[in-house]
């Protein structure tokens, strides 16, 4: 397929995905702030998404504004646009916040073979305690509260896809490590791909990766694509499994 299609139905995707889990949805002529009023702790479910041309400082206005009236301390920014992102960098750091890049990856050529091996499918109550285990080994001084909203976020994704849970589990039955995968008009996303450092290095991930895309292709996919942070080893790693860089964007956060 060709790249250029290919990264338009990922963002008709994305949009549509991201617009079905909020509660409101504030319309700017530039672009929009997703608010989900269930979930206050989520940042992803609570930002601003700079869809087109527009000042930085206007776009830096505005989320003090809108996430500040709604009761955010964080701020979070999402630039579609990459070139556009990328000269926004130096104002938004002046103004405190943190920058990301972010890649969309899309698997290319043939398909992995299928590994043998312990991945399964997940129902969310086999899975959260999992989520919330983890949730907490990141965030210890966040309250019981907010790493249970984090943790029960993800129910709100089936509103925009199938969702399936993969993980795999350790002797005792606990699940050590999860991915999620998305399924939506012929498209397929695999996102949110955690190991337990005690357990990495026995190959999980790259099972939980290879069996979504046998799974995308199963449920008639012509298209596969997941992210990954531009400077974090996991984007050469999915290299290696038939992933390719089709696009950078870039995301700011300020931390309270």
């Amino acid at each position: 397929m060709e790249t250029t299609a290919a990264l338009r139905r990922i963002a008709a995707f994305e949009d549509r995905f991201a617009r079905v889990q909020a509660t409101e949805i504030v319309e700017l002529g530039w672009g929009h702030v997703l608010l989900q009023h269930d979930y206050p702790a989520s940042w992803h479910h609570n930002r601003v998404i700079v869809t087109g041309a527009v000042e930085p400082a206007t776009v830096i206005a505005t989320a003090d504004k809108v996430l500040g009236d709604n009761g955010h301390r964080h701020r979070l920014v999402n630039f579609t646009d990459g070139p556009q992102g990328a000269a926004a960098a130096a104002a938004f750091e002046a103004a405190g916040y943190e920058a990301e890049r972010i890649v969309t990856m899309i698997h290319s050529g043939d398909l992995p073979a299928r590994v043998r091996g312990p991945v399964e499918a997940l129902s969310f109550d086999e899975l959260r305690s999992s989520l919330l285990e983890d949730w907490k080994a990141d965030y210890p001084d966040d309250s019981d509260e907010s790493n249970a909203q984090l943790a029960d976020r993800v129910r709100l994704y089936s509103l925009g896809a199938d969702v399936t849970f993969l993980g795999v589990r350790d002797a005792s039955g606990e699940v050590v490590a999860h991915g999620e995968l998305y399924v939506s008009d012929g498209l397929a996303q695999f996102e949110n791909i955690i190991t337990r450092p005690e357990h990495r290095g026995k190959g999980y991930a790259k099972g939980m990766v290879i069996e979504a895309l046998h799974r995308a292709r199963d449920a008639g996919c012509d298209l596969s694509f997941l992210t990954a942070e531009a400077t974090n080893w996991p984007r050469a790693w999915y290299r290696r499994i038939g992933y390719r860089d089709a696009v950078e964007v870039h995301h700011f956060q300020r931390t309270p």
